[in-house]
């Protein structure tokens, strides 16, 4: 059994894409692949993976480029025929993002240095597997899939200050006590759950307006029941059918009870909390990616042997990791914040792409890139 460490560069300017191809000779020929090769005994990933595009391509990403990790990735490529000929390799992958003069200068360039085919292909096309890759680069896919920003709800009943009061009023009404003495049981009931329906309506007219068309949303309504969370999904996919949805796990097990294929477009990950990915009893749907939260080094490695544990029964992957709170939010006073260095040192420890979340904005994800995370989540600046 031989062991293989490679180093990946997912190269890229904008939603374009640099692929290689492997000839006929090669293991796992004749496909496309991202460029990269074995790390050396005496260099780190990042090193290996600067020296191999250099000597493959002749590109220079050590300088101008702009390079985070997205994950490890082990593999095992059995040979039935002749077991020692068996490759467990692990992948150590990188996001190169070119600048706009590197992309200039190299956009027009056909050959690598051993004259193995180059191709720049669309994002949309690379994910829809129109290139055929490597098995352990399928993995690769799946965390390109997941958007670069994701926007997260606010609780139903949670006050929303909507300027256009076409849509809703700017303020959550409050039910009625059922305990309230002047008037029966029967009544006060009927209007709590008058304002509960009045929350809901208000809740969705929100976002029906606020949200980023083909925006990706984290549904996160924590203080809800799993019917109410429900209800509010399902109308908010009906009324916006071109955004993509994150959902807890318990309520993508419901969906997919409830509802089966239906929705499958639009549900894209079922998410765990930190408590959740600790809990072993969970139930996970196996053809969903998960996401999950990490607040601690501790947390992160759990988050990492759920992705492996994944991986190794072939089910779909863990695509990101949502690590927080990287600055003081007013949604989370009490939880005291990373900072930069403290979400750089939690990310480094990631075996899956990050996504910073707390006080953050989409501009800041070339901030986050830079301090090793991947992708950015927020709530109130990521709408409209």
């Amino acid at each position: 059994m031989t062991n293989i460490d490679v180093a990946v560069a997912v190269i890229h300017f904008g939603e374009q894409y640099l692929l290689g191809f492997r000839n006929a000779k090669q293991h796992q020929g004749n496909r496309y692949e991202f460029i990269g090769g074995k790390i050396e005994a005496n260099e780190s990933a990042k090193q290996a993976l600067i020296r191999e595009v250099l000597e493959e391509i002749g590109l220079d990403i050590g300088t101008h480029s702009v390079i985070n990790p997205l994950g490890v990735l082990r593999h095992h490529y059995a040979d039935v025929e002749v077991p020692s000929n068996s490759k467990r390799v692990c992948l150590h992958v990188f996001r190169v993002a070119l600048s706009e003069q590197q992309f200039i200068e190299f956009a027009d360039q056909k050959k690598g240095c051993e004259s193995q085919q180059l191709q720049w292909v669309s994002l949309e096309d690379l994910i829809d597997h129109k290139y055929p890759l490597p098995d352990a680069n399928k993995t690769i896919l799946q965390w390109l899939r997941l958007p670069n920003t994701i926007a997260i709800t606010q609780e139903v009943g949670t006050v929303f200050a909507v300027e256009d009061s076409a849509i809703g009023v700017a303020s959550s009404i409050a039910g009625v006590a059922c305990s309230t003495a002047s008037i029966d049981s029967s009544t006060a009931c009927k209007d709590q759950s008058t304002g509960k329906d009045q929350q809901s309506q208000q809740w969705l007219n929100y976002y029906q307006q606020k949200l980023p068309r083909q925006a990706c949303v984290y549904v996160r309504l924590k203080q809800s029941s799993l019917a109410q969370r429900k209800d509010q999904v399902l109308a908010l996919l009906a009324i916006r059918p071109d955004i993509k949805l994150i959902i807890d796990y318990e309520l993508a097990n419901h969906l997919h009870e409830f509802s089966g294929a239906a929705i499958a477009d639009q549900i894209i990950a079922q998410h765990l909390t930190q408590q959740a990915c600790a809990d072993k009893g969970i139930k996970l749907l196996s053809a969903l990616p998960l996401t999950v939260s990490a607040h601690s080094e501790a947390s992160i490695q759990q988050a990492n042997k759920l992705a492996q544990y994944r991986l190794n029964l072939n089910l779909s992957p863990v695509v990101g990791v949502f690590v927080s709170p990287v600055q003081a939010t007013n949604t989370h006073p009490e939880a005291t914040a990373l900072g930069w260095e403290g979400f750089s040192y939690l990310a480094q420890g990631s075996e899956v792409p990050v996504i910073a979340l707390g006080g953050m904005a989409p501009e800041d994800i070339e901030q986050v890139r830079n301090y090793q995370g991947d992708k950015v989540a927020g709530i109130r600046k990521f709408l409209t």
